[in-house]
């Protein structure tokens, strides 16, 4: 299907998608039916059309190399893939046919093992082994740097509409994204409709649905499930009615939803309710005017009046400290900058790495990481070189801008729109313009290279390219009336103000000024050092100021917390060094109390998960420093856990980090990994005696995994206490399956205490 057409129809009607297929089948493995048992798949695809379901998933959430290989099947990942379409086509030939991918399991580092090339090869695979398809469907996704991924091997492979949807709680993804971050990101990257699904029923998915109808004139859709999941006699229950579900409809409509579905817990008579309540319906008209705007993997700065500061200090010119740390692959200058320059006002952060010499691609890869777990501030990538620029992109957690495309590296416009990135323009040819035609000349035909890629207005912020008054007098009035002639041509502007005075003396005030002046002109971001006089000076020009709070490591106690707090890799010196003054009891309860720390932030939602494992990976590395001394300084083992997430389910980040805390209040634990057989954990524990077994599982279908374990241990008479957590577990379940529960980390350490002390 042509993505005119799609887009053409959408205008017309309120399309209809089918509902839930996992939690029909609940099988280890869904898509491998698609060739032992296809009767079964078309079955369930004729019921949701002759429903009145107008688009039909194909049976292929699951069905990427990457998924299928943990049940032995990644050699059939292209004829699962195909075999799917051929059946959805032939059970619902008068429907348009969806090809379906879901998550990967797994996450792109830092957050997990995936490199970003690994996800984009397996979205690949299958995204052209669904090329039949009429369109794909991008769903159930929590991660933003997977998202991209998943949208650029679609793009590449696909050449009809692509529909995205993430999955939402209370407003954010379970890795912090909120949703005007995720729909600036899709929308950079021209996607035929935006979503949400699964994680709740309708009536809770009402709020997040109204904030994506107001932040996109694109078409959007929801698939909420039947309700909430629970457990009820080992089974996974949904309890929506097909009535009470589908009596969202109108609510959902009137928002301006172009599509709706149901996700988990839905069946055929779900969707025969809701296509009878959507009957006839034309989509609501919504229009949102675009604007420009840079995002982090939690947060989206749009770029508006009053002018924003970008942090220009992470710049290794003239800083020889810290082009030593990046010959040695240190991050301390980087780190210290960062989070100056935001606690200082910065809005944004420059990223520049560039030293003759030294691999440029591995240090902004390095940088980009860095930055990214520290603050929240949208990057710049400062950087001529392409590989470098392109490994940054891929490092990129946001939406971040390219700093900058000249006509002479035009191919930057290129990468632009491939990973959806913005740019600044420099009017900068063979020669450096001097007057402001020469500079509104060149800018207009970069401008119109970048349209015809494929990049949108608002993706181009203008640079008029500042230059000393050392050498080019009267640059300065050039510069304003370019800012001024740039905004009338509808674009945004920014500048490297400080550079306006290099080679002179009185620099701050000659900054200062001039600074005031652009900001009259009209410029919308200012490149300089946040914390420069130039800054305060202007108390009447209303500049972006935010402060976070942050207390000054002066004390190695306030060092040591500082590391955990914002996850320095660097953390094991400043252990070995705290060693010196003090005892390793001392320094590991210095580093529990930062760990407490860490939880009440991700309590309070200031903190998610990727700050969260960034804290858990220090805290590691601090400990197998201090673990040695510990034992030398007379500290046991207070106990000995076994610890595992359950058969068919591979999420550890959860389970990572609580063995980070159990560890470092000196647990000895014993990690059998993820998807562990119900028969290898009853092994570990036989074999190792433990005082206590941790059990962990993200989804209700493996869940019902514990109930086994569980069960199993007591026929063999091993009494040993069960403790059991994860994001769909309840106290009510653990109650029901005779285990103890912990809703997170801290308080899993916490009953830890308890139970090995009784």
């Amino acid at each position: 299907m042509k993505r005119g057409d799609f887009a053409k129809l959408l205008r017309e009607l309120v399309l209809v998608l089918d509902g839930a297929m996992g939690t029909r089948l609940m099988r280890k493995c869904n898509e491998a039916l698609n060739l032992s048992k296809p009767e079964t798949i078309a079955s369930i695809h004729k019921g949701y059309a002759d429903a009145g379901a107008g688009i039909i998933l194909t049976n292929t959430y699951g069905a990427s190399r990457l998924k299928l290989g943990q049940h032995g099947l990644g050699e059939k990942t292209i004829e699962i893939n195909k075999a799917a379409v051929t059946l959805a086509r032939q059970a619902a030939p008068k429907a348009l046919i969806a090809g379906d991918i879901g998550p990967l399991g797994r996450f792109i580092e830092p957050l997990g093992e995936l490199t970003f090339d690994q996800a984009y090869e397996a979205f690949s695979e299958q995204a052209k082994a669904l090329k039949e398809a009429d369109m794909l469907m991008i769903e159930t996704i929590s991660d933003i740097k997977i998202l991209k991924a998943a949208i650029i091997a679609a793009r590449d492979n696909f050449p009809g509409p692509i529909l995205v949807s993430m999955t939402f709680q209370e407003g954010r993804t379970s890795t912090g994204t909120d949703i005007e971050t995720y729909v600036a990101i899709a929308e950079a990257f021209d996607i035929d409709a935006i979503g949400i699904n699964c994680s709740d029923g309708p009536e809770g998915m009402l709020k997040d649905a109204a904030t994506l109808a107001k932040s996109t004139s694109k078409p959007i859709f929801v698939k909420p499930n039947a309700g909430l999941p629970k457990i009820v006699d080992g089974k996974t229950v949904y309890t929506l009615s097909p009535e009470d579900f589908a009596a969202y409809a109108e609510k959902f409509h009137s928002l301006g939803i172009n599509i709706m579905g149901g996700c988990c817990g839905t069946d055929q008579k779900h969707i025969k309710a809701l296509a009878d309540a959507l009957k006839h319906k034309k989509p609501v008209e919504r229009t949102i005017k675009p604007v420009t705007k840079l995002c982090s993997r939690l947060k989206t700065v749009e770029i508006k009046s009053p002018t924003l500061i970008v942090g220009e200090r992470i710049n290794p010119t003239n800083k020889k400290a810290f082009q030593d740390e990046l010959k040695t692959n240190k991050t301390g200058f980087i780190r210290e900058q960062a989070l100056a320059q935001v606690s200082q006002g910065a809005a944004l952060l420059d990223i520049n790495v560039s030293v003759p010499g030294l691999d440029e691609t591995a240090n902004l890869r390095m940088a980009m990481k860095t930055v990214q777990s520290l603050v929240d501030a949208p990057l710049l990538i400062d950087s001529s070189d392409e590989k470098a620029v392109e490994a940054a992109l891929k490092e990129s957690d946001g939406r971040p801008m390219i700093n900058s495309v000249n006509a002479k590296n035009l191919d930057m416009l290129k990468l632009a729109k491939r990973y959806g990135a913005s740019v600044v323009v420099l009017p900068l040819d063979k020669d450096v313009p001097e007057s402001l035609r020469a500079r509104i000349e060149i800018v207009g035909k970069i401008i119109n290279e970048a349209l015809a890629k494929g990049l949108r207005k608002e993706d181009i912020i203008l640079d008029p390219l500042v230059m000393t008054l050392a050498t080019h007098p009267g640059i300065d009035q050039v510069l304003l009336d370019a800012v001024k002639e740039f905004r009338r041509m509808g674009f945004k502007t920014i500048m490297g103000v400080s550079n306006i005075s290099h080679g002179l003396p009185e620099r701050p005030g000659i900054n200062s000024k001039f600074l005031t002046k652009a900001i009259e002109a009209g410029l919308d971001l200012a490149i300089i050092d946040p914390s420069d006089n130039i800054v305060q000076e202007n108390t009447d020009i209303e500049l972006f100021k935010v402060a976070i709070p942050r207390k000054r490591a002066d004390t190695v106690e306030g060092k040591l917390i500082e590391a955990i707090l914002f996850g320095d890799e660097g953390i094991t010196g400043l252990v070995e060094s705290a060693l010196e003054q003090m005892t390793a009891l001392k320094v590991n309860d210095i580093l529990i109390e930062a760990m407490h720390e860490v939880g009440k932030r991700f309590k309070r939602k200031e903190y998610y998960l990727p700050q969260v494992l960034a804290s858990a990976k220090a805290m590691k590395k601090a400990f197998s420093v201090l673990k040695p001394r510990l034992k030398s300084e007379g500290s046991r083992d207070k106990g000995t856990v076994v610890f595992a997430t359950v058969e068919n389910d591979i999420h550890d980040i959860g389970k990572n980090i609580v063995i980070a805390l159990l560890e470092s209040h000196s647990y000895k634990v014993i990690d059998l990994g993820t998807s562990v057989p119900k028969q290898d954990i009853i092994d570990a524990v036989m074999k190792n005696r433990p005082d206590i077994l941790c059990l962990s599982a993200l989804m209700t279908t493996t869940a019902l995994e514990m109930e086994k374990v569980i069960s199993e241990l007591r026929n063999k008479n091993v009494k040993i206490p069960v403790l059991v957590g994860g994001a769909v577990i309840t106290e009510e379940y653990s109650h029901k399956i005779h285990a103890n529960y912990s809703k997170d980390a801290l308080s899993a350490v916490k009953k830890v205490n308890e139970l090995c002390t009784r």
